[in-house]
C-alpha cells in the first residue's frame, strides 16, 4: 500500500470510526438486543471494533454527563477559556481525557472491589478491545497505526468534541431535572440537517436525547 493509498483508508477510517464511537454511545444507553446473553456477546464485539471497552461509558456520560450538564461535570465546556474559539474546540477532547480516564478507573475499581457481573464484562470487553489490537499491530505495525490506532483517537476525538457544538453557550439545567418533560431543552443545542444526523445516529436532536436518553435513536426525530 502506498503513501496515498495509505492516507485515503486512513480518512475513511477515521468516519467509520467516529461511526462507531457513536454506536457505542446510543448503545450504552438503549440495549440493541433484548436477550441479556446476546446482548452481552453484542458489547464485546462491538468493544473489539471500537478499540475500547464500552462498559466504561456509563461512568463518564450516562452517570455523569447526562446528569450534572454544565454544572462542573466532566465535558463542561466551560472549563475552555481561549479567547480564540478554535483553540477551545481543538483542544477540548485533549483537556478532559484525563477527567475520563479518572471516572473510569474509580468505576472499574469499585466494580472490581464487589467482584460485580459488569466488572468481569468489562474485563472481556478490554480483552477483545486491545487484543485485536495486538493482533493488528503484530501483522503490520505501520498500517495499524495509519487505519487503525489514529482513526480511533480522532473518532473518540469526534464524538467527545460534539459536546462543545452541543453544549457550549447553552442555559443551564436545573439540577435533579436533567431528564423528561421538565429539563430545559435550551440546556442543549440541535442540528437538523441530515448529513450530521446519519453520522450521528440522530444525535443532532440532543435535547430531545436529553430528555429521553434510554429512547432508541430512531424515535428522535
Amino acid at each position: 500500500m502506498n503513501v496515498a493509498a495509505c492516507l485515503f483508508a486512513g480518512l475513511v477510517q477515521c468516519l467509520a470510526s467516529f461511526y462507531v464511537m457513536t454506536m457505542v454511545h446510543n448503545a450504552m444507553h438503549c440495549d440493541v438486543f433484548k436477550h441479556p446473553v446476546v446482548e452481552t456477546v453484542w458489547r464485546v464485539i462491538l468493544s473489539a471494533v471500537a478499540g475500547v471497552p464500552v462498559e466504561a461509558y456509563r461512568p463518564t456520560h450516562n452517570l455523569n454527563h447526562h446528569v450534572y450538564t454544565q454544572h462542573g461535570d466532566h465535558l463542561d465546556t466551560k472549563q475552555m477559556k481561549y479567547n480564540w474559539h478554535f483553540l477551545n474546540l481543538v483542544l477540548f477532547f485533549p483537556t478532559v481525557y484525563p477527567k475520563i480516564t479518572k471516572l473510569e478507573n474509580e468505576y472499574i475499581g469499585k466494580e472490581f472491589s464487589k467482584l460485580s457481573k459488569t466488572f468481569f464484562l468489562w474485563l472481556a470487553q478490554l480483552v477483545a478491545a486491545h487484543g485485536v489490537t495486538v493482533c493488528l499491530l503484530y501483522i503490520n505495525w505501520r498500517r495499524t497505526l495509519c487505519v487503525w490506532v489514529v482513526p480511533y483517537i480522532i473518532g473518540a476525538d469526534g464524538i467527545v468534541t460534539m459536546n462543545m457544538l452541543q453544549h457550549d453557550g447553552t442555559e443551564d439545567i436545573a439540577l435533579g431535572e436533567h431528564k423528561g418533560p421538565n429539563l430545559n431543552v435550551n440546556s442543549a443545542r440541535n442540528f437538523t440537517g441530515p448529513v450530521i444526523n446519519y453520522l450521528t445516529c440522530n444525535n443532532g436532536y440532543h435535547a430531545i436525547h436529553h430528555m429521553y436518553s434510554n429512547m432508541h435513536w430512531t424515535q428522535y426525530p
